[in-house]
C-alpha cells in the first residue's frame, strides 16, 4: 500500500462516519393539538437498530447528553418541552451501567402562540443533539435539524 492510499484509508476510517445520522425524524408522524393560543407538538425520532444515543440526564462524565433546542420564534414562545416517549436499554461501560435510549423517542413540545405574529412565520425549528453508540465504541456527537409546519 502506498503512502497516498495509507492516507486515504486512514482519514475514511476516522472521519468516514462524521455525517452518517443514527437518528431519524420523522415529520410525517409529528402530532400537533391546539388549544386556544396553546400548541402541543409531539416530535418523533426513531434510533437506527444496533445503536443508541445517551439519554438526556443523569449520563456518565465521559458522555455527552442528548439535547434538543429550538430556534426563537416571534409567532410563539416554548412554554415546556419534555422527553414524553423514552425506551430506556442498559449499557454497561467498564463497570459502570448506564441508561440509554433506543428505538424511538418523542419530545413533546408545548408552545404558546403570540396574538398577531402567530400568523407570519408558523415554523418550529429545531436541533436535536446526540451522541450515538453500538455495542463497541461511541461516534463523534451529531446535530440533527428538523422543521414543522404549524
Amino acid at each position: 500500500m502506498n503512502f497516498y492510499s495509507l492516507f486515504l484509508f486512514i482519514a475514511l476510517s476516522l472521519f468516514g462516519d462524521q455525517q452518517k445520522h443514527f437518528v431519524s425524524f420523522i415529520d410525517a408522524e409529528v402530532l400537533i393539538v391546539k388549544e386556544k393560543d396553546i400548541l402541543k407538538v409531539t416530535l418523533p425520532f426513531t434510533i437506527e437498530e444496533e445503536y443508541h444515543i445517551q439519554a438526556a440526564s443523569e449520563v456518565l462524565d465521559n458522555l455527552i447528553a442528548t439535547e434538543i433546542s429550538f430556534e426563537q420564534n416571534g409567532s410563539f414562545e416554548i412554554e415546556s418541552l419534555e422527553f414524553s416517549l423514552t425506551n430506556y436499554d442498559t449499557v454497561v461501560l467498564n463497570e459502570f451501567t448506564h441508561r440509554v435510549l433506543s428505538d424511538r423517542v418523542e419530545v413533546t413540545v408545548t408552545l404558546r402562540l403570540k396574538g398577531k405574529n402567530a400568523k407570519k412565520n408558523n415554523e418550529l425549528k429545531g436541533e436535536l443533539y446526540y451522541q450515538a453508540c453500538d455495542d463497541q465504541r461511541c461516534f463523534f456527537p451529531r446535530n440533527l435539524a428538523f422543521t414543522v409546519d404549524l
